[in-house]
């Protein structure tokens, strides 16, 4: 069986043109024009080979190819088509494009499989969209983990909640329709580019994912008085200066909890931003990143950040407020996500036998694989991202290391999907 690397290239530079944006990267929010063209574009395809097409009580769409057993648990393949503003070609769409070429391939040699397969097209995965905490929708919508109190309170760019973004793309959400359950999937394989420079720096041709690292969010706001350069040193209420200290003690903080954790403070907004005035007020965004969970069972973050800034508030007289970027449902920070391990064995002889390079990565940002693989078995693929440059209009990723990655994925879902065994119930 062979993957047509013309029909790769044609559906990622077709879906690329569905932009609001044309010449500047691709911008295909949730619940846009472009986001219907390209599900209009994907439903055609779907069709083309024959798949039962439909989409659930959130938008995502689906694709099915029945299985010998239509009773059957469903191997879940597939990844996202949204992007954010002024993105680019491949986040995502690589791994919806690999799904549907799959079957196409199945399509082509009348390959007969023992459980059902079905691709999956989400447009909401994005967080950009709507606001921090409300990415991957449509894979927490599946596992029941959405919550619908979040409709009202996100809005996008143009003002809109997202239950008005959705009811002007014509859906009223059913969130039982979307919920899947646990029994009902045999396994959920993503595809997707590294959105790092690991793989394209070391030439190597796939990335295999042991776990997905955890994520907490912080917004912490700084907010003094504004006061002239020559204002005397005494009497300052300098927010920049209490955003330093933060800095220096988050990153102490993190150092100090050790080699399963990170943390960055990648974001500040300073007001006025200027050498002629004392800045009255500061925003920072805090990113940690959580590879051990016995860290977050241990040490509550929220405490020891707030302790530190009771001092700094002391020493600055800056008056400082901290927010959690919770995600409404999940924990903050979330724990690791754990992928499939007899998978993850399967697809290193795929690389193996394919005669593809491949390396172990535990790192990089979440994915739908992220909540996924807390609810049925996963497993997530990486491929090279050029320069590891991503959500921006030059990202790139060769055809070819697509077509490398599509095979790998290939081989797993023929393997698991060929032969009739006992069903398994995920077990948390």
């Amino acid at each position: 069986m062979k993957v047509n690397l013309n029909r790769i290239t044609k559906d990622i530079e077709t879906l690329a043109s569905f932009t609001a944006t044309p010449g500047n990267g691709v911008t295909r929010s949730s619940y846009s024009k472009e986001d219907k063209i390209a599900k209009d574009y994907l439903i055609s395809e779907m069709e083309k080979i024959g798949l039962e097409v439909w989409e659930d009580g959130f938008s995502t769409l689906f694709g099915r190819k029945e299985g010998k057993d239509p009773d059957a648990p469903v191997i879940m393949i597939g990844s996202h088509y949204d992007s954010v503003k002024n993105g680019g070609a491949f986040d995502g769409v690589a791994g919806v494009v690999a799904a549907l070429e799959i079957l196409r391939v199945f399509h082509e040699n009348k390959v007969e499989h023992y459980y059902p397969i079905e691709i999956i097209a989400m447009n909401a995965e994005e967080g950009q969209t709507f606001g921090p905490g409300t990415g991957v929708s449509n894979s927490r919508a599946l596992v029941g983990r959405f919550k619908e109190e979040e409709l009202d309170i996100a809005k996008n760019d143009e003002g809109l909640t997202k239950r008005k973004a959705m009811e002007e793309y014509g859906l009223i959400p059913d969130f039982e329709d979307a919920k899947r359950t646990k029994d009902s999937i045999k396994a959920f394989i993503e595809l997707h580019i590294e959105q790092g420079p690991l793989l394209d720096k070391t030439n190597i041709d796939i990335g295999l994912v042991e776990y997905l690292p955890g994520i907490g969010r912080y917004k912490v706001k700084f907010k003094g008085e504004l006061e002239d350069s020559t204002a005397p040193m005494t009497s300052r209420k300098d927010a920049l200066v209490a955003a330093s200290q933060f800095v220096i003690n988050v990153n102490k903080i993190i150092k100090d909890l050790g080699s399963g954790i990170t943390g960055t403070v990648g974001e500040l907004n300073i007001v006025p931003n200027s050498h002629q005035f004392v800045p009255e007020y500061v925003e920072a965004s805090v990113e940690i990143r959580i590879f051990d969970e016995d860290i977050i069972n241990k040490v509550n973050l929220y405490e020891k950040f707030m302790k530190e800034i009771k001092i700094i508030q002391a020493e600055t007289n800056v008056d400082i407020e901290l927010k959690e970027m919770t995600r409404i449902g999940y924990p903050n920070p979330t724990p690791p996500s754990i992928m499939a391990k007899d998978n993850l064995k399967m697809m290193e002889t795929a690389c193996k036998e394919l005669g593809h390079s491949f390396t172990i990565i535990n790192n990089g940002t979440g994915h739908d694989a992220m909540i996924m693989a807390e609810y049925v078995p996963t497993n997530l693929i990486y491929v090279p991202s050029k320069e590891g440059i991503s959500h921006h209009p030059d990202e790139w990723t060769d055809y070819e290391d697509i077509k490398k990655g599509i095979e790998v994925m290939l081989f797993i879902v023929s393997e698991i999907s060929k032969s009739q065994t006992k069903w398994e119930t995920y077990q948390e």
